[in-house]
C-alpha cells in the first residue's frame, strides 16, 4: 500500500518559542509538586520547599512571556476569552495559566513571610502581618498551586496529543515522558539551590523513568518506531539530548563534589529542553504526507530562532538573579535543611 505521495514539504508551525514555553512551564508545575511533598504538616517551610516555589515562581513569570512571543500577537490571547472554545485545550490553558502563576505567587510569598527574619525594611512589612503567617492559608494555596500544576501538565501534554498529526505526539507515552523529564530538572535544582548533600535517588528513578517511557514511545507503534529512527538521521540533537541525560545520570551519584553538582544540573537543564526541542520541533520535520523530510534552518540572529532562545534564557537568569536576592534578603541562606 501506498503510504506517501510527493507533494510540497511542509513548513513547521510550532517555533522554537514553544520550546522555551513547555520547558519552563513543565518545570514551574513540577517543582510546585516537588515543594508540597517537602512540606510538613506544621511550622516552616523547609529550605528544599522554599527553594522549589522559588523554581516554580521563576518558571511562572518567565513561561508566559514564552507563549506571547509564540503566538506573536498578544491581543490574540483576548479571543480565548471572548470566543472560548471549550474542546480546545489552549482555551483551557488560557484559564489555568493564569490561576497557576496567581497560586504560585501567592504560594511564594507565604513562604517568604513564614521564614522572614525580624527587623524587616519598611517596603517589606506587611510580610509579618499574622494572616500571612497561618498554615491553614499556607495550605490552601498549596492545594492551590497543586491543583492548576495538575491543570498545566494535563493541558500542555493534550495540547500536542490532540494534534493527532504525529505518531510521536499521538501517544499515551508523552505525559509521563513530559511529566518526569520537567520533574528531573525541577529536583535536581531544588536541591542544588538547598545545597543537600544528600545523594538524591528520587532524581535517578526520574532520569530512568524518562529513559524508559522514551523507550516505551519508540516501539509503541511501527510508524513510531520509524519516525524516532528518523530523529537520528542527519542531526545532533537526539545525540545531545541523550549525552545530556547520561551526564546527569552519572553527577547524580555524587552529592558532594560542588563541581559536578554544576555540572549536573547544566546538564539537567540541558536534557530537559532538548528533549522537548526534539519532540516538538524536530519531529515537525519529518515527512507526513510528502515522502520528503520537511525543511527547517534554524537562524541564530532570528527573533523566532536564536536570539528568541537566548533572550528567554536572559529573562530567566535576570528574574533568578532578583528573586533570590529578595529570598536573601528576607529569609537569610538555609542549608541542608531537609
Amino acid at each position: 500500500m501506498i503510504r506517501e505521495v510527493l507533494v510540497e514539504p511542509q513548513h513547521i508551525v510550532w517555533l522554537p518559542w514553544i520550546v522555551n514555553y513547555f520547558f519552563f512551564v513543565g518545570v514551574a508545575a513540577t517543582a510546585v509538586f516537588t515543594a508540597v511533598l517537602f512540606a510538613k504538616k506544621a511550622g516552616k517551610p523547609t529550605a528544599c520547599e522554599q527553594s522549589a516555589v522559588l523554581i516554580a515562581f521563576i518558571g511562572s513569570i518567565v513561561a508566559p512571556v514564552a507563549l506571547t512571543a509564540d503566538l506573536h500577537q498578544p491581543s490574540r490571547i483576548l479571543h480565548f476569552y471572548t470566543d472560548f472554545a471549550w474542546w480546545s485545550p489552549m482555551a483551557w490553558g488560557a484559564i489555568i495559566l493564569p490561576l497557576f502563576s496567581v497560586a504560585v505567587a501567592g504560594y511564594f510569598v507565604l513562604t517568604l513571610a513564614h521564614n522572614a527574619r525580624p527587623n524587616l525594611p519598611k517596603w517589606l512589612a506587611l510580610l509579618n502581618l499574622p494572616i500571612l503567617r497561618s498554615q491553614s492559608l499556607l495550605w490552601a494555596f498549596r492545594l492551590f498551586s497543586a491543583l492548576t500544576a495538575v491543570g498545566i501538565i494535563g493541558y500542555t501534554v493534550l495540547e500536542t496529543y490532540q494534534t493527532g498529526t504525529r505518531a510521536l505526539w499521538h501517544s499515551t507515552w508523552l505525559l509521563p515522558i513530559m511529566l518526569f523529564s520537567a520533574w528531573a530538572v525541577a529536583l535536581g535544582l531544588t536541591r542544588f539551590l538547598a545545597r543537600s548533600d544528600e545523594r538524591s535517588v528520587s532524581l535517578q528513578i526520574l532520569l530512568i523513568l524518562t529513559a524508559l517511557s522514551v523507550a516505551g514511545l519508540a516501539f509503541s507503534s511501527e510508524t513510531a518506531q520509524r519516525d524516532f529512527a528518523l530523529l537520528f538521521n542527519g542531526s545532533i540533537t537526539a545525540y545531545l539530548t541523550g549525552i545530556c541525560w547520561l551526564i546527569a545520570l552519572v553527577c547524580s551519584f555524587s552529592s558532594k563534589n560542588h563541581r559536578l553538582q554544576w555540572l549536573g544540573v547544566v546538564a539537567l537543564i540541558g536534557f530537559g529542553w532538548w528533549l522537548r526541542w526534539v519532540l516538538v520541533i524536530q519531529t515537525q520535520t519529518i515527512a507526513k504526507t510528502n515522502a520528503l523530510q520537511n525543511p527547517y534552518h534554524f537562524d541564530w540572529l532570528a527573533v523566532d530562532g536564536g536570539l528568541g532562545i537566548v533572550g528567554i534564557f536572559g529573562l530567566a537568569v535576570l528574574v533568578s538573579v532578583v528573586v533570590w536576592q529578595l529570598n536573601v534578603m528576607i529569609c537569610g541562606e538555609k542549608k541542608n535543611e531537609q
